[in-house]
């Protein structure tokens, strides 16, 4: 009964093509005919299904490294290696079909290369490697070979293990589902400075199996273009090992919690006085931590700077090996990846790339951002450098039909020119890896090398608002107020506040925001975390983000106040923090004085102005007809800011148009004699216009243009922007007791 309904619902799955297994191909006719094959994964155009006559197809497999992240579509080493061969031989036709997808992992390239194998390849190159440890088996793949293969039936071929797959991933991988990962935190109010699940550390039995899990699968890949007769070439996996760190998780076993945080800050300081040029700070550092960071990836990494600073560069390259060997990250290859990749080479007589080793070979002391844009992803000069060893490897093995070869591949300039690389695409991609970077674990160097991205696109675009509140935000991180404030300055003269502000509320609200001509940073300055994990939080609607509250004032490690007719910012940090203490002190008493609107309204009505509105009190409340564009009521009240703790009202709103739902309440406040209001001095909240009464409470010391403002002499209400009825109860202004 159980196998029967099973097929009853596999054969429901079919007929109604529900849950298919995963294709990597899609195939599509054109108008003459022919059937045309596109990768789904990847960025390569069309290719013709049946080659044509002296056609020499090569498919490269692997992950975002072969797409040519960051650069793809435009650009990458299996679109450089065709140019290479094509510009070698015109007379040839060779295709290399870039079969790279981001994430993907040995086991996903097998299902792929299943799939390929009908659109005849010639040749096969494989450089992979870098993802296995962002998923894991539900048994020990490597030791039960045959439980596996025959789990392949259903993985490949059944709708029902498809649908459960799918159901699976909706309920473990609920970020990807619902948007970013900050998104998703932001509705559920994680704490978003914690790590993400792709930086928890890993456990040794886990480590050991997914690399016995890499080994298997690929001697799976292996065997099947052996048995296939395609020659094959296999790529070893090059990494970033000078400049970008390992990571801080876990601290060694043996150590307490304070010891733990003793060694970070050592650690960090050290790192500091490296980048300073204070070499022998930084190594009386390293002797205080030696004792405490025995295999710890950190410190061997700290120590291998200090050392190719000094100039030592065999140590410095041991110290840069080791730093990688205990490193516990899930984003790039371990040391006992490529000795793998070699042993399968010789044990299948496939044809070796060794890619590391020539990066090894040509780097001082190890490969850095000489060759990488991050952790493993290749600059152009890195992408260039695999094309030039595959493309030297074919020619050499004589892997490609070429009468006379090129002695060597072109130059990244003429790539560039080829693949329309020009200085506005190189921007965009270095402004998104520099966010990426703040988003990351942090160095100093590192983020010397973000700073030096983020300047060049605000010096070439000034309009690029997200990268000069970056860059603000990373030179604040690091102290360098006055640079920041320069760049701040720029940012403003050249952009629309509103515009800054709208960058604010969509990105970073609440960590940084902008509130009049203030502008507040809350930095996360732990070492060990970015400086940006947490603070940019993507929005999918940016008018919801000033909905929630921003944070209490005290928790701002910077505030700046903005003055437009001089374009200038001041810090007014430190002042700014012993007035608020003194004006907390004074409202923290049990006394407090109310100031009630309503009843000031029924003994002095004709104080009161009005504008394209009525205004009457009735009973507890007052009721305002709203007959024009912009309807609001003003009166004069001069009260002391620092001793205003906050405003209290209900209101209902009734528009007129019941197409209207949403509202906001304005509340101008004036410092002049005649009031004059403006967009500086104010404050905003949304409201349901649905008729019923919604409580408001305006909390105002926790609005630093509130407090900024000097004594007020009048308060301005804009209920709501449309024709429509306001009624409102229980308006009251809180004053603390004098």
């Amino acid at each position: 009964m159980v196998l029967l309904l099973f097929a009853a619902a596999e054969t429901a799955l079919r007929v109604f093509r529900l849950c298919p297994p995963p294709e990597f191909f899609v195939e599509t006719k054109d108008d003459q005919g022919q059937v045309w094959t596109k990768y789904k994964a990847g960025i390569k155009p069309r290719f013709p299904k049946i080659k044509k006559p002296g056609t020499f197809r090569i498919m490269v497999f692997g992950e975002s490294s072969v797409m040519g992240y960051p650069f793809h579509p435009r650009a990458s080493f299996p679109a450089m290696l065709e140019l290479a061969l094509n510009k070698s031989d015109p007379q040839k036709t060779i295709e290399v079909l870039n079969l790279g997808a981001s994430g993907i992992t040995s086991l996903q390239i097998y299902y792929c290369l299943r799939q390929a194998l009908k659109y005849q390849p010639d040749l096969v190159v494989i450089y992979a490697g870098q993802n296995e440890f962002f998923q894991a088996s539900l048994f020990a793949d490597w030791k039960h070979p045959f439980l596996d293969r025959s789990l392949d039936v259903l993985r490949l071929h059944s709708r029902i293990y498809q649908l459960f797959r799918k159901t699976d991933q909706l309920l473990t991988m609920f970020p990807a589902a619902v948007g970013t990962r900050q998104e998703l935190a932001e509705k559920l109010n994680f704490n978003l400075e914690k790590l993400p699940m792709e930086n928890r550390p890993m456990s040794q039995q886990f480590y050991e199996n997914r690399i016995q899990s890499f080994q298997y699968h690929m001697n799976r890949i292996l065997e099947l273009l052996s048995r296939r007769k395609i020659p094959t070439v296999l790529c070893t996996v090059a990494v970033n090992l000078k400049d970008w760190p390992p990571e801080w998780l876990p601290f060694p076993p043996q150590l307490s919690a304070s010891q733990s945080e003793l060694l970070k800050n050592q650690l960090y300081q050290a790192s500091l006085d490296i980048a300073d040029g204070q070499l022998q700070k930084a190594n009386e550092l390293l002797e205080k931590s030696r004792q405490l960071a025995q295999d710890y990836a950190m410190y061997y990494f700290v120590k291998a700077w200090m050392e190719y600073k000094q100039g030592e560069m065999e140590s410095s390259r041991r110290d840069f090996l080791l730093a990688r060997q205990f490193d516990n990250s899930r984003h790039r290859a371990p040391p006992e990846i490529n000795p793998k990749l070699r042993e399968l080479a010789v044990k299948y007589q496939a044809v070796l790339a060794d890619i590391d080793s020539r990066f090894m070979k040509i780097s001082r002391p190890v490969p850095g951002f000489d060759w990488f844009i991050d952790h493993v992803h290749p600059n152009l000069p890195g992408q260039r450098l695999i094309a030039e060893e595959l493309y030297q490897i074919l020619v050499l093995n004589r892997l490609v039909p070429l009468n006379k070869p090129l002695p060597e591949c072109p130059a990244v300039d003429e790539f560039k020119k080829a693949f329309k690389l020009d200085d506005n695409f190189l921007d965009e991609v270095n402004l998104h890896m520099a966010i990426y970077y703040l988003l990351q674990r942090r160095l100093p160097e590192r983020e010397k090398h973000t700073i030096n991205f983020l300047s060049q696109d605000f010096a070439r675009h000034s309009d690029h608002v997200l990268s000069g509140i970056c860059l603000a935000s990373i030179l604040l991180a690091q102290y360098q107020e006055a640079a920041a404030v320069e760049f701040l300055g720029t940012l403003f003269l050249k952009n629309n506040p509103s515009q800054v502000r709208k960058t604010l509320e969509h990105y970073f609200f609440p960590k940084i925001i902008m509130q009049g001509n203030f502008l507040l940073f809350h930095l996360n300055l732990d070492p060990a975390l970015p400086p940006l994990r947490g603070i940019m939080l993507v929005r999918a609607e940016t008018k919801t983000a000033m909905q929630k509250s921003s944070l209490p004032l005290e928790q701002y490690q910077w505030i700046f106040q903005y003055h437009p007719a001089e374009n200038r910012f001041e810090n007014i940090t430190a002042a700014f923090r012993e007035k608020y203490q003194a004006g907390k002190n004074l409202c923290n008493r049990p006394q407090k004085a109310r100031y009630d609107i309503v009843a000031f309204y029924k003994q002095k009505p004709g104080i009161f102005r009005v504008n394209d509105s009525s205004l009457k009190a009735s009973g507890n409340y007052l009721e305002m007809q709203m007959t024009g564009k912009d309807p609001w009521f003003a009166f004069p009240l001069e009260i002391d800011p620092w001793a205003t703790t906050n405003i209290e009202l209900q209101l209902a709103l009734t528009p007129d148009d019941p197409k209207i739902h949403q509202a906001e309440l304005n509340l101008y406040w004036a410092t002049t004699e005649p009031p004059e209001f403006s967009e500086t001095q104010k404050l905003s909240l949304p409201i349901r216009a649905d008729g019923k009464p919604h409580p408001l409470l305006i909390d105002l010391m926790g609005n630093i243009n509130w407090l900024s403002s000097g004594k007020v002499s009048a308060l301005r209400l804009d209920p709501a922007d449309f024709k429509g009825r306001a009624q409102i109860r229980g308006f009251k202004v809180t004053l603390c007791a004098l």
